[in-house]
């Protein structure tokens, strides 16, 4: 079977998308088209079974490493157990670890350009936990993803229940300001010495990929939201979910400009951290033995 035996766990909106797209150039490394599967975390995907797993996104995989680049298998409470009965218990992580103000403000500014948000960051922060709470009993689990601003920070009770499956020695947690944006050369040549894949390949690593980026057009942005007869056009016409994923995925990059966002004062990012983080986040520090200074 050609399984992922590393997968990319997050934390999301903290340069997943640009350490990717550095280690898709490496010959010994295999990732699929469209990027993230969401296998493990979508309940609707993860019913159709392994085999669909890896006929829709790894059937042509042979190489050493095959990877799995879903940031938001770190938040799902049920990923690390699906992981560890379909994949095994040896698989590879790397966890990109992001400050989590900064993290939520960032998801916040994404939900909001793709027209999920109405609410101020600070408004969405205090509706978050009823509106998570409605979202799970409508088991509406993508509005869960879009709105988990604080939650998808928590990084001590993620790995919590990570540890429970894996042991500590398969992870690589990288810092994401003081790590990979500061001293990328040397942090990419650890992770390929992580994968045990050739470390002198030469790979092009001053990419960023995903910048802050507003809709050109609102209204085709409203469009590929909803749910209606193009879908099931779509659908019928291109049986591939990968390849709808890129087709999809490719309209919306075509509709979004970057753009420089409000940025957020010590102040609030300070008081936000104490209010909802410090705790958890030194509980975090305390399990993988790695002090962040956030």
């Amino acid at each position: 079977m050609s399984l992922p035996n590393f997968i990319c766990l997050g934390a999301s909106k903290s340069g997943t998308t640009t350490l990717c797209n550095i280690l898709r150039q490496h010959s010994d490394i295999f990732i699929p088209t469209f990027k993230e599967p969401h296998f493990f975390d979508i309940p609707e995907n993860y019913k159709n079974g392994v085999k669909w797993y890896e006929n829709n996104y790894f059937k042509n995989a042979n190489n050493k490493i095959i990877a799995d680049f879903t940031p938001s298998y770190f938040f799902e409470k049920e990923a690390p157990k699906r992981i560890s009965e379909s994949l095994g218990t040896d698989i590879k992580f790397i966890v990109l670890l992001r400050n989590p103000v900064d993290r939520a403000y960032s998801h916040y500014l994404h939900s909001r350009r793709d027209e999920h948000e109405n609410l101020t960051f600070e408004e969405a922060l205090k509706a978050e936990s009823a509106r998570l709470e409605r979202y799970q009993k409508e088991k509406d689990y993508l509005s869960l993803l879009r709105n988990s601003y604080l939650h998808q920070g928590l990084y001590g009770d993620m790995i919590e229940r990570y540890l429970k499956y894996f042991p500590l020695k398969n992870f690589l947690f990288i810092h994401f300001e003081e790590e990979f944006l500061k001293e990328r050369d040397r942090i990419i040549y650890k992770i390929l010495d992580f994968l045990g894949v050739d470390k002198d390949i030469e790979l092009k690593t001053d990419l960023r990929s995903n910048p802050a980026s507003k809709a050109r057009f609102v209204f085709l942005k409203k469009i590929m939201n909803k749910y209606g007869w193009w879908r099931s056009l779509l659908k019928f016409l291109v049986p591939s979910i990968q390849l709808r994923q890129i087709i999809r995925s490719k309209i919306q990059r075509a509709n979004i400009v970057e753009f420089k966002s409000d940025k957020l004062s010590n102040t609030l990012r300070i008081s936000l951290y104490n209010l909802y983080f410090k705790e958890n986040i030194s509980r975090f520090e305390d399990k993988i033995n790695k002090k962040l200074n956030w």
